[in-house]
């Protein structure tokens, strides 16, 4: 590990909870092998206390923190700038402290979508379907929507929610989802859902959606993600494998919205290589 000194700058992330996090391995392994003079921690901060957490930066001259949830939303009202995109996409997941002047991003969509660009999957001109409509959905959907995909169907336990989604969607962007399958195939396939991690690992995410019987829609022209990166495998994933589809899980999300987010942080360009090295020397994989 690097010496800390009375010139180290702070980073940080901030959620409840956040014990699980694996930001601070991710971006102090970063700034030692940059050679950068920064330090990253991460912060219990209460959903009553954010005010105060956000007001600490700025007192304390923090450099910036990511967010984490439950505060993506509720951290922007504390904010002084918001990117257009994270002001498009209704969240904020990085703050950046500017001599006092708090900027706020979101780098999870693009984070998602470099990871899927990475490993050879196409968005654009594709028939999509993603699994699940909870708040992760909607910037990863306006993010795809923006690579002029063919079509975008997105399914939900909760039929209703997934209408109210596709409504979002359509005020926003003008966009029309589809709720409903209507196709024999996908060319992409994501699962949203927390469907396949502790204590669910042997659930499919379709389990619970009554028009959906069996994974038909899946097959070897298939690209398949799941956002869970632990277990590196899952259930979904190992099936999706079975019927010949190229799989990829979250971890390539988690890595390069990090490095999104560390380059705002540092206004340093890190080397191509950088997602690689995270993936061997941090994760192992």
């Amino acid at each position: 590990m690097f010496d800390i000194t009375s010139h180290t700058k702070q980073l940080g992330i901030i959620g409840d909870p956040i014990e699980h996090s694996f930001s601070p391995q991710m971006h102090n392994f970063i700034s030692q092998r940059m050679h950068n003079d920064y330090i990253y921690s991460a912060w219990h901060v209460k959903k009553e206390e954010l005010g105060a957490a956000i007001a600490g930066i700025r007192a304390l001259g923090i450099r910036g923190v990511n967010v984490t949830a439950p505060h993506k939303v509720e951290v922007m009202q504390y904010l002084d700038v918001i990117s257009d995109r994270a002001r498009l996409l209704g969240s904020v997941n990085t703050v950046v402290n500017r001599n006092g002047e708090l900027w706020g991003y979101n780098t999870d969509a693009d984070g998602l979508y470099m990871s899927i660009l990475r490993a050879g999957m196409e968005i654009r001109g594709k028939k999509l379907l993603v699994i699940g409509a909870g708040g992760v959905v909607k910037p990863v959907l306006m993010r795809f929507i923006q690579e002029e995909p063919l079509s975008v169907t997105v399914v939900n336990r909760t039929q209703a929610r997934a209408e109210e989604l596709g409504q979002a969607i359509y005020e926003q962007m003008g966009y029309r989802i589809q709720t409903e399958i209507e196709d024999e195939h996908f060319d992409f396939v994501m699962n949203t859902t927390s469907a396949g991690m502790e204590p669910q690992t042997d659930v499919l995410p379709t389990d619970q959606i009554e028009r959906i019987k069996d994974l038909s829609f899946i097959d070897e022209n298939t690209s398949v993600v799941d956002m869970i990166y632990n277990p590196d495998r899952t259930r979904f994933l190992k099936c999706a494998r079975e019927r010949g589809a190229r799989v990829l899980n979250g971890l390539g999300m988690l890595i390069y919205q990090g490095i999104i987010a560390y380059e705002l942080f540092t206004e340093t360009k890190l080397p191509e290589d950088m997602g690689e090295a995270i993936k061997k020397e941090v994760f192992g994989r």
